[in-house]
C-alpha cells in the first residue's frame, strides 16, 4: 500500500470523522468565498493531491463556476473558470451525482482534459459532486501527477464526502440569502430611524424660527437675538448628526469581527466630534468576535445610545465597559447626565424599541437603567469565538 492509499485509508478510518468536525465547526455567517477556500485548502490537505478546485452551479443551471482552487504548481494554469454541465460527463453529475474518474493518458471519450492539465504533468483527477437535498450544488475537483489513488471500493467514501460538502455548501447558501433578506430589512429601518431623528431636530429648527418671527413682530430684540443663536446651534449640531450618520453609513462592516476594534472607532468619532468624554474598557485579553449581521446591529444599537446622550442627557462622559461570559458579549454603555423615568418614557422616543428589535434579529436582547446618576444600556450578544 503506497503512501497516499494508506492516508486514504487512515482516513475512512478516522480522518473522515475529522472532515465531518471541521464541516460542522465551520463559521456559518463568514464570507462565503472563505468558507468554499478553506474547503479546497483543508481537501487538498486530506487528500494530499497537487491540485483542488471547488465549482458550483450558478443561478440558473447552465454552468459551473470555479469559486475557489488550491494548486501547488500554479494557480492560473489548472482548471477553466466555467465548465458547461452539458459537456463529457458533466451532465451525469450533474443530473445523478455521479462522480467521474478520469485518466489524462488514457481519457474518457467524453472528456474534455485541459491542455495546461497536460502540459503540467497531471496524469489523473476525480470529481465529486457536492450533493445536497436540492441537488447537486458543484462539484470538488482533485488532480494528481501520479495515478489515481482510489480504488473502485473508496467511491462511496468519496460520495459520502460529496455529500457532506454538499449539505456545508447548501448551509453556506442559505445562510447568504437569509444575510441579504436581513440587510434589505436593514435598510428599510435605517431610512425610518434617520427620517425619525433627523426630522425631529429640524422641526425644533422650525419651531424656533416661529418664535424669532413673533419676537420681530413684537420688537423684542433680545428675545429675538437669543432665538437665533439658539437656531445657530441647532443648526450646526443637525449638519454634525448628518455628517455622523453618513460616515457611519459608509464604514463598511464585512464578515465577523472584534467588538472592542468596532466600539472603539465609534467612540474615537464622537469624541472628536461633540468633545464628551470617553472611556472604553474591554476586560480579558482575547478578542471578542461576532458575526457580520451581528457587528451591523451592534453599531447601529452603539450609535443610537450615542445619540441620545447627545440629545437627552447633558452628560460629560461616556462609559463603555466589554466583557464576555460563556457565548454571549455583554456591553454596557454608561453616562453622566440627568437621567430619565423610564417608566414615564415611551420606548419608540428614545429608540429603545428598535434597539431592542435590532438586538433580538441578532440572537441578543438589550436592556436600560436609568436614574439622577445618569443612563446606562445593557447589551448582549452572541459570539463567534
Amino acid at each position: 500500500m503506497g503512501v497516499i492509499e494508506g492516508e486514504m485509508h487512515a482516513m475512512k478510518h478516522g480522518r473522515f470523522e475529522t472532515l465531518a468536525a471541521f464541516c460542522g465547526a465551520m463559521e456559518w455567517t463568514a464570507d462565503p468565498e472563505t468558507i468554499y477556500q478553506r474547503i479546497v485548502d483543508v481537501s487538498s490537505e486530506y487528500f494530499e493531491c497537487d491540485s483542488a478546485h471547488l465549482h458550483l452551479i450558478d443561478i440558473d443551471g447552465k454552468r459551473f463556476v470555479k469559486y475557489a482552487s488550491h494548486d501547488e504548481l500554479v494557480e492560473s494554469a489548472v482548471a477553466q473558470v466555467t465548465v458547461t454541465p452539458s459537456v463529457g460527463r458533466m451532465a451525469n453529475l450533474l443530473n445523478f451525482g455521479e462522480l467521474i474518474v478520469m485518466d489524462y493518458e488514457h481519457p474518457h471519450e467524453k472528456d474534455v482534459i485541459p491542455d495546461a492539465a497536460i502540459e503540467l504533468g497531471y496524469r489523473s483527477a476525480v470529481s465529486i459532486p457536492l450533493s445536497s437535498s436540492s441537488g447537486v450544488l458543484g462539484m470538488l475537483s482533485v488532480v494528481f501527477a501520479e495515478e489515481l489513488p482510489f480504488a473502485e471500493d473508496d467511491f462511496d467514501f468519496l460520495l459520502e464526502i460529496g455529500r457532506i460538502l454538499g449539505t456545508l455548501v447548501q448551509r453556506v447558501q442559505m445562510s447568504k440569502k437569509d444575510l441579504e433578506f436581513k440587510m434589505l430589512k436593514e435598510r428599510k429601518q435605517l431610512s425610518s430611524e434617520i427620517h425619525d431623528n433627523i426630522s425631529q431636530m429640524v422641526s425644533a429648527l422650525a419651531i424656533r424660527a416661529d418664535i424669532a418671527s413673533s419676537c420681530l413682530d413684537d420688537g423684542d430684540l433680545d428675545a429675538l437675538d437669543s432665538e437665533i443663536d439658539a437656531i445657530s446651534v441647532q443648526a450646526r449640531q443637525v449638519t454634525k448628526v448628518l455628517r455622523e450618520e453618513m460616515i457611519s453609513l459608509r464604514t463598511p462592516i464585512e464578515g465577523a469581527g472584534d467588538v472592542g476594534a468596532d466600539l472603539a472607532e465609534i467612540l474615537d468619532r464622537f469624541e472628536g466630534q461633540w468633545g464628551i468624554g470617553v472611556l472604553l474598557t474591554v476586560r480579558g485579553d482575547e478578542c471578542i468576535v461576532v458575526s457580520e449581521y451581528a457587528r451591523l446591529q451592534l453599531a447601529r444599537i452603539f450609535n443610537e445610545c450615542l445619540q441620545n446622550v447627545l440629545r437627552h442627557s447633558r452628560a460629560t462622559q461616556v462609559q463603555v465597559v466589554i466583557g464576555r461570559k460563556n457565548n454571549r458579549v455583554l456591553i454596557s454603555i454608561s453616562d453622566n447626565g440627568v437621567g430619565f423615568d423610564i417608566a414615564r418614557v415611551a420606548p419608540e422616543r428614545l429608540g429603545i424599541k428598535i434597539m431592542r428589535e435590532r438586538a433580538a434579529s441578532a440572537g441578543g436582547k438589550v436592556s436600560v437603567a436609568s436614574g439622577s446618576q445618569g443612563t446606562t444600556v445593557f447589551i448582549e450578544m452572541p459570539v463567534v469565538r
